[in-house]
């Protein structure tokens, strides 16, 4: 028998329940078998997230008002989310399927980390909003629709998904993506409708093609439904104002710059950060090889031929001649691995601490 809508009051007789209190209460009444949540909050953290229904055919629903940062982080499949009202920042923290709507604003870093489904906002964001946003190609990709506008930094190294910023009431702005967007963005797609400036050079801005007002036509209908606003639809519908910006291939980036042609032709000589010591400007690498390693491999003649340690090694510094396998002195960085693999216990590690000292 399908059991009532559960309501949480957090709050009684000036009271406040903890968020551990609240969540350890709402895992328990889903064990009972409650699928609907009413909760009135108060500043309670991560309210709907990576939460299953007992049944799991079922879906989980929550109305929230008044929620702490994280609302509805990690939301799994099969959960619904509608938070009465704004909300603080991280809003579908990494979500992982869940639809979630947000009545109001938004704090900053919504959708931060986002790998699966929808997050409705129904005002602004805040600032690094959609911020790597991912998508794995084994999931539906993820999506994030904002009525209006966004903070500085938002969509900062996206690596997939969708994000769509309506621009609404926002017409007297420089830009509705704020500064510095899409930063580091090397994969998704973002709609945006109004203007726009200052953007990462690393992003390409294009015009809508059949596809994408094929998309957004039907997307716009389910999200201004759930948001309430239907009435703006034909007013977001012009589509000579939407354009489209996608990471640029890697041919048409910008060539990054050696640290030596930095130094040469940008640094400011003599500046407040300048060196001490002249620069050689060589560049090092992260690992040691050679003497400089904390250890070095050994190998013992028990081998059985099995390839797993040249396979494996990271540096490619295992070398076999008739069977004798040996490590380059140059490659090597004494991982360890070669040694981890080995089925025969073939390596040894040999400290070079007195070597180095």
């Amino acid at each position: 028998m399908e059991k009532e809508e559960y309501k949480i009051k957090t709050l009684n007789e000036n009271k406040r329940m903890s968020t551990q209190e609240l969540l350890q209460l709402i895992t328990a009444k889903i064990n009972e078998g409650y699928t609907n949540f009413d909760i009135e909050a108060c500043g309670q953290h991560n309210i709907g997230g990576s939460s299953w229904a007992k049944d799991r055919d079922k879906e989980l629903v929550f109305k929230i008002t008044n929620p702490g940062q994280r609302a509805g982080a990690m939301a799994l499949e099969k959960t619904k989310i509608i938070i009465e009202g704004s909300a603080p920042a991280d809003v579908g923290w990494l979500n992982s399927g869940a639809k979630i709507i947000v009545k109001g604003d938004c704090g900053d870093t919504a959708a931060h980390c986002a790998a699966g489904g929808k997050i409705y906002v129904a005002g602004r964001v805040g600032t690094r909003s959609g911020a790597l946003m991912k998508h794995d190609p084994k999931f539906t990709s993820p999506e994030f629709w904002v009525l209006k506008n966004t903070g500085s930094f938002g969509f900062e190294f996206m690596g997939g998904g969708i994000a769509v910023v309506c621009g609404y009431d926002c017409e007297n702005m420089l830009s509705v993506l704020g500064s510095r967007s899409c930063v580091g963005m090397v994969g998704g797609i973002i709609y945006v409708r109004g203007p726009i400036q200052d953007m990462a050079n690393c992003v390409d801005i294009q015009e809508l093609c059949d596809n994408d007002i094929s998309f957004l036509k039907i997307g716009l209908k389910e999200f201004l439904s759930d948001i309430e606003r239907q009435n703006i639809y034909d007013e977001l519908t012009i589509w000579s104002e939407w354009k489209k910006i996608v990471p640029l291939p890697d041919e048409k980036k910008e060539k990054n710059i050696s640290v030596k042609e930095f130094r040469e032709n940008q640094w400011i000589e003599n500046g407040i950060f300048g060196d001490f010591i002249r620069d050689d400007y060589k560049v090092y690498n992260l690992a040691a090889t050679g003497n400089g390693r904390l250890r070095s491999p050994v190998w013992e003649n028990n081998c059985i031929d099995c390839k797993l340690c040249i396979n494996n090694c990271p540096q490619g510094a295992i070398i076999s001649q008739d069977k004798v396998y040996s490590s380059i002195d140059e490659k090597c960085i004494g991982c360890g691995i070669c040694a981890a693999v080995c089925p025969k216990n073939c390596w040894s590690l040999k400290s070079n601490r007195e070597e180095i000292s």
